[in-house]
């Protein structure tokens, strides 16, 4: 009896090792399964291999180097990836590939022609129109508006027409944008990536109901979380929500916080001294201001220059004598983040409870706007 029990503890302990072992395998195989490869070659490459970026934030441009993947004597190379659906960057001598890769991807790409990520052909697509609608319907004007700037006895007249059209058809060019994502991307991951363009208030309830669907499918992913972030932001920017505090420093160094202006109503202008429909704005925010400074009327420029002595000189040269502040961070400025400022120019108009009445009024809107705002 005590033979037989002994014998069958033995041929017990023995199942239950090797199942445990059989789960280890297992839980281990899982784990180093690759979720996605890369896989191709590259005609006469400059080096001998090729970088591969996660991009964990496209608004503040973080990203973190995921591996070095090198390249054998025909410019063949083949790497597979235990990581989660994201946007992702590939530089290959010095030229970036944009790829949004989901799990299960097994992507091929030959001298930069990319298959087997249906995620990556819906972003390249995405940035084909983008490109195409940017050509058409803005630069087609910039175009115009220099070549007006530049002749003999420039019209005036015809150049403040063209910088109204200039923001108009940005309207137009952002909504193409929308238009193909409400036609195509569904809860593609390539979603991520035309994020960055989301703005107009007309639009926020379109951006929520895309990421609600994307978390429905994606719940967990680190981009999920970046989406309804976004999403979060442009409602609190909204007309009606209060304004995020800002505090940046001035010209000569003095830090100064959106909250401590004590006026009646303050424009938060985002400007930069490379963003020409800013610059030609100046002249009216300076009839603006001296015409409702006195009244209540608080200007608070925030420049998205990179280097001072040009911010200084295109602050200088439009005489622009309201506060002006900056952190030389570019779109990095976290008041740029906090406001969903991702293309210039953007004005807010808030009242002195930090309340936003107005966006992205311009031109001769804007004034009215403040007339309004003043009677």
């Amino acid at each position: 009896m005590g033979i037989e029990f002994s014998l069958f503890k033995t041929i017990f302990m023995s199942r239950i090792i090797l199942i445990s072992i059989l789960v280890i395998f297992t839980a281990c195989s899982h784990q180093n399964e690759d979720s996605f490869t890369l896989q191709g070659s590259i005609a006469n490459p400059t080096s001998d291999y090729i970088i591969l970026h996660q991009e964990n934030d496209i608004e503040r441009k973080i990203s973190t180097l995921i591996d070095t993947i090198y390249l054998d004597n025909e410019g063949k190379f083949k790497a597979g990836f235990n990581l989660e659906p994201h946007l992702y960057t590939l530089i290959i001598d010095n030229n970036k590939i944009p790829l949004a890769i989901d799990k299960g991807q097994h992507i091929t790409i030959n001298n930069e022609k990319i298959t087997g990520s249906k995620d990556t052909e819906l972003l390249m697509a995405y940035e084909k129109l983008r490109k195409l609608s940017l050509d058409s319907v803005v630069n087609s004007v910039r175009k115009e508006i220099k070549k007006e700037a530049n002749a003999k006895n420039p019209n005036a007249i015809k150049i403040d027409s063209l910088n109204k059209l200039e923001v108009e058809n940005y309207d137009l060019h952002l909504e193409e944008l929308n238009a193909f994502i409400k036609k195509n991307m569904d809860n593609s991951i390539a979603l991520y990536a035309t994020s960055i363009r989301w703005k107009d208030e007309n639009n926020i309830s379109f951006f929520d109901d895309l990421v609600g669907n994307f978390e429905k499918q994606y719940p967990n992913l680190s981009i999920t979380k970046k989406l309804r972030e976004k999403v979060n932001r442009l409602q609190q920017a909204s007309v009606g929500g209060i304004a995020p505090e800002i505090k940046m420093k001035t010209i000569k160094g003095n830090t100064i916080s959106l909250s401590s202006i004590n006026q009646k109503y303050t424009l938060i202008d985002f400007w930069a001294s490379w963003c020409g429909p800013c610059r030609r704005e100046s002249e009216l925010l300076n009839n603006l201001y001296a015409k409702y400074h006195d009244l209540g009327l608080e200007i608070y420029g925030i420049s998205l220059d990179t280097k001072k002595q040009i911010w200084l000189n295109a602050i200088e040269k439009d005489q622009r004598v309201w506060t002006n502040v900056s952190s030389l961070e570019g779109f990095k400025t976290q008041a740029a983040y906090d406001f969903t400022v991702t293309a210039l120019p953007v004005n807010y108009l808030i009242d002195n409870t930090g309340k936003i009445i107005a966006k992205n009024v311009h031109g001769d809107t804007l004034k009215q706007v403040i007339e309004h705002t003043f009677k």
